[in-house]
């Protein structure tokens, strides 16, 4: 079947190629679009005084800025014992969808290697558009290592981050985000610092926990 044009030559919804597909049908449907989308959100977990493990605040923030923008799904990611269930409730309060909680033996001890690889194996499985990182020294060495394994690109130690469709927008502005690149490359890695100044509203919600097991 022949172009609406009559001929692929002229006709500028083809580029001179021959055409099966209905006018304007390629200008809709790109094969080089990402399918990546969402965030994933890595949550540190801190011991109270009284012992019990909790959620840290700047993964708390991290997590109110992108669910407070992100229209797409959002996913967390957190590693521990099974006294971590009793942070759900909050997490998905947030409006977390998702988590992933990976209790392999010995992995409530904080590797940097061992997190990364995790981290990226999950993200291989979701395929999200950002992964997203408190801007402590852990969330840093691991923002570093996921990086270099995934779009060697890592933005340290934000002051915001929203989502904006598929795209991580950050404080401070990057001079490349101001231009209109056609390939972008999923996902994009960042840590943000924690914002004193951040309104925190914790309430309860429900979600779909996923235990993951690396081996």
């Amino acid at each position: 079947m022949g172009c609406s044009g009559g001929s692929c030559s002229t006709c500028t919804e083809c580029d001179g190629d021959d055409c099966d597909l209905p006018p304007g049908m390629l200008s809709r449907y790109s094969l080089d679009q990402s399918t990546a989308a969402g965030a994933l959100v890595w949550l540190e977990i801190e011991s109270e005084d009284n012992g019990k493990p909790s959620v840290s605040q700047c993964s708390f923030d991290v997590l109110s800025m992108i669910c407070s923008s992100n229209e797409g799904r959002t996913f967390a990611v957190l590693f521990g014992g099974p006294d971590l269930k009793e942070l759900y409730s909050h997490i998905f309060g947030l409006g977390v969808g998702t988590i992933y909680h990976v209790r392999d033996k010995g992995c409530d001890i904080f590797n940097p290697d061992i997190y990364s690889k995790i981290i990226c194996d999950i993200s291989e499985r979701i395929v999200p558009a950002a992964i997203i990182l408190p801007g402590s020294e852990h969330g840093n060495q691991l923002g570093c290592r996921i990086s270099a394994l995934t779009t060697g690109e890592f933005r340290r130690n934000c002051t915001a981050v929203r989502m904006s469709g598929n795209v991580l927008e950050t404080e401070p502005i990057i001079i490349e985000d101001s231009l209109m690149c056609s390939r972008m490359r999923f996902p994009r890695v960042a840590s943000l610092m924690a914002a004193e100044s951040f309104h925190r509203v914790l309430k309860k919600g429900e979600g779909t926990v996923i235990y993951w097991q690396s081996r």
